[in-house]
């Protein structure tokens, strides 16, 4: 609402928005003081936190931790710490199955090229690890959970560690780099084909180089990301493990129902095989496969 004051009537609500607009990096503190009736006593205090960053590299696409968020706001200190966004909530992950998920790196150099390095440990893996970004440039940074357990991860830390570098005179035009690039070549084949009209050639993979470089120690960054993730089995409930059809004369067609439901809590994949000694059952396909949320 534009107007300082507001008429509520029972069961009625009202929303209101609040802008955090930092001009410098700093903490930042204030508070909302919201006056009931006409009396000065009667009154609410919202406290406001929040904390301006001037990082030369951002991280986007990242979310804030409500968990974190709320075991912040119920602690009674004076100094109250502003929730940073950089939490990525993997959700529920089957086991033995890959999620991925992603955000992106940003220099906000005008100038500089800086050089980063992620460290966390399994079952988490970060891609590109370890990279270059040109001023102005960025990069998208794909995380991959796979466990072959069930596990609960909260908060599992990452680190990166952003530095600028300075190329090497022979690198001053390198171009982008990061340890996920490759260089494909083809070489001359060792094997001899009798009948080949012309030589064979093998495809041959190598990670690119990293270009030669100088680490400035100075200004170096250091930024922190936690994964969140709930690896679980799939289940799966049936309400019949029989089929028992009626008796059914020759050229007769006879259907029966079964029904599956998936009680667990991540995406139940399935697929049904005809076995080999029950031949007569031909209506049944052979192969279907589906994703039961």
């Amino acid at each position: 609402p534009k107007k300082p004051f507001l008429f509520l009537h029972r069961r009625q609500s009202t929303a209101f928005d609040v802008i955090f607009k930092p001009t410098l990096a700093q903490h930042v503190e204030g508070r909302i003081r919201v006056l009931l009736g006409d009396t000065y006593y009667d009154k609410i205090e919202i406290e406001l936190v929040g904390e301006g960053h001037s990082d030369r590299v951002s991280l986007d696409g990242l979310e804030e931790d409500k968990t974190e968020r709320n075991a912040k706001s119920s602690l009674k200190k004076d100094i109250i710490d502003a929730i940073r966004v950089n939490h990525i909530q993997f959700g529920v992950c089957p086991v033995g199955k890959k999620c991925h998920r992603t955000f992106t790196m940003i220099s906000h150099y005008t100038a500089k090229i800086i050089r980063f390095e992620w460290k966390t440990d399994a079952p988490f893996k970060i891609s590109p690890r370890v990279g270059h970004l040109h001023p102005g440039c960025a990069k998208v940074i794909t995380v991959t959970l796979r466990s072959d357990v069930p596990a609960v991860f909260r908060r599992h830390l990452a680190k990166c560690k952003v530095d600028r570098i300075k190329y090497a005179a022979s690198e001053t035009n390198a171009p982008d780099w990061d340890d996920a690039m490759q260089i494909v070549t083809w070489v001359d084949s060792t094997r001899k084909e009798p009948e080949a009209t012309w030589p064979e050639k093998d495809k041959v993979v190598k990670p690119a180089p990293e270009p030669v470089h100088v680490t400035l120690k100075k200004n170096r960054q250091e930024d922190e990301v936690y994964f969140s993730a709930l690896v679980a089995y799939a289940q799966l409930k049936m309400n019949m493990r029989v089929v028992q059809f009626k008796d059914t004369v020759p050229y007769q067609t006879r259907t029966a129902n079964f029904s599956i439901h998936n009680t667990g809590k991540v995406p139940l994949e399935y697929h049904w095989v005809q076995a080999v000694d029950e031949e007569r059952v031909n209506h049944i396909k052979p192969y279907s496969r589906t994703l039961m949320r």
